[in-house]
């Protein structure tokens, strides 16, 4: 199976082969035997191409999902007695409450390894698959195939160039920003806007221009210092990343953004309850990250 996606996403052979670091003539042999298996056709080759069948499309899109269930078995029952939690964040999403949560589960689980690792806001296989434990997200429940709780809400805020004319108010409305253009987070699969994002522009009249794409808050401030756009952050990115040439302006009618708590649905180790447990009691105590930050200035 993995030979096959390899040559389903190259539609080559000798780039497959490369890929997979095998000898072109093998690979040719097992899709061959993968197709007898199957007493289907997977590949139409001809001398100039290579394209996939009706088959191979089902079969691809198939071996994929399975590849990474795989992966994740392989994960979970090598760390299945390992006291080791892998902890992943997205953006601003545990800036406030990751470092107390480490610092108060380390005391409760002295023999516990735990290390973080920050994700990019596009990017949901590494927790899909099994790469981290658990990811602080702002994930809303049924925006991904993961297990999910909302454990604080908090206000959002405009980022905006320090030369920009509204940015020596503490908040605005969404009317405010009408003629504005939008740096936005990628989606997932690239294809399209976000979802919330669009539909909220549209709610109140907005007609959702997009400015450009940032995969990460430093990108998305750069972006907005640099005079390219404004963008809609939590408050939580005003506290933790002031700069001189950006001011944030509250959005009094804007939905308020969440912090999540998501894992993968199958496998959960005991370990990564706790943590989830702890997670849940940290953020409940804390209530919403808010203030801290004069809005208006950067």
């Amino acid at each position: 199976m993995q030979y096959f996606v390899a040559v389903g996403e190259e539609l080559h052979f000798g780039r497959a082969a490369a890929r997979l670091h095998i000898a072109q003539p093998s690979l040719s042999h097992q899709i061959r035997q993968l197709e007898q298996q199957l007493g289907v056709t997977l590949l139409h080759r001809t001398s100039r191409r290579v394209e996939l069948t009706d088959a191979g499309r089902a079969l691809l899109s198939e071996g994929r999902r399975l590849l990474t269930q795989s992966d994740r078995a392989v994960r979970l029952v090598r760390s299945a007695s390992s006291d080791t939690l892998i902890v992943g964040f997205y953006g601003s999403a545990a800036s406030g409450l990751l470092p107390d949560l480490i610092r108060t589960f380390g005391e409760e689980h002295p023999n516990v390894e735990v290390s973080v690792r920050e994700l990019l806001l596009d990017r949901i296989d590494e927790l899909l698959g099994g790469g981290v434990d658990v990811a602080f997200t702002r994930l809303l429940p049924g925006q991904a195939d993961v297990e999910l709780e909302i454990i604080s809400r908090e206000p959002r805020v405009v980022a905006l160039p320090r030369s920009h004319p509204l940015a020596g108010l503490r908040d605005v409305e969404f009317e405010d920003l009408r003629e504005e253009s939008f740096i936005t987070n990628p989606t997932a699969d690239a294809s399209g806007l976000p979802a919330r994002w669009l539909a909220e522009q549209a709610r109140h009249g907005l007609p959702g221009r997009v400015a450009a794409k940032a995969a990460s808050v430093q990108e998305i401030l750069t972006l907005v210092a640099a005079g390219k756009g404004v963008c809609l952050v939590p408050l939580s990115v005003a506290r933790h990343y002031p700069r001189a040439d950006l001011a944030y302006a509250e959005v009094r009618d804007a939905d308020p953004a969440v912090v999540s708590l998501a894992w993968p649905r199958a496998g959960l180790r005991p370990i990564v309850q706790a943590f989830i447990e702890t997670a849940k009691r940290r953020g409940a105590a804390n209530g919403v990250s808010a203030g801290g930050v004069p809005l208006g200035a950067g």
